[in-house]
């Protein structure tokens, strides 16, 4: 089996890891009490809100050519590795995320499943960015990966301080 991408349908997969990131933290933003985690939650939410956005104006921005497959992989590497990816992301769906945010129990494990995703994020726009040219909106990938890196690190520093508390 051989496995092909075009930019619209790496866009369009990057579109749904914000959507479904985005159904996460509005939900568990509902479940916690404390106001710090809280604000952290609806933020992050925002922030997968406006990725999403900038993957749609990707997308929209798109040439014709951009839907002609631009990844092949006759010997199936990327097919698997892309299928390892898609089975241990965190929310597969937008109802997926949402039932994982009803069961949290509590702010740390909350924060925690938020921390995975992001990790997870960060490692699906690296390989995105593989698979984008440049005159595609490479560049647009490595911003958002800086964004979901610090994303990392907020959350980093919130868990430590409602440990500590």
């Amino acid at each position: 089996m051989s496995i092909s991408f075009n930019a619209d349908e790496v866009f369009e997969m990057g579109m749904d890891v914000e959507r479904n990131g985005e159904a996460y933290y509005r939900k568990a933003a509902e479940k916690v009490d404390d106001p710090e985690v809280k604000d952290i939650l609806i933020f992050l939410a925002d922030e997968e809100q406006k990725h999403f956005q900038t993957f749609r104006k990707l997308r929209e921005s798109l040439p014709a050519k951009a839907t002609t497959t631009v990844t092949q992989d006759p010997e199936d590497q990327e097919a698997l590795y892309l299928e390892a990816l898609v089975k241990s992301r965190l929310f597969n769906s937008e109802k997926e995320a949402e039932r994982i945010a009803s069961s949290v129990k509590g702010e740390v494990e909350a924060l925690k499943t938020a921390l995975t995703f992001e990790k997870d994020t960060i490692l699906f726009f690296m390989h995105m960015k593989e698979m984008t040219r440049e005159d595609l909106g490479k560049d647009k990938i490595d911003m958002l990966i800086e964004e979901e890196h610090s994303h990392v690190v907020k959350i980093s520093e919130i868990i430590r301080n409602v440990m500590d508390r």
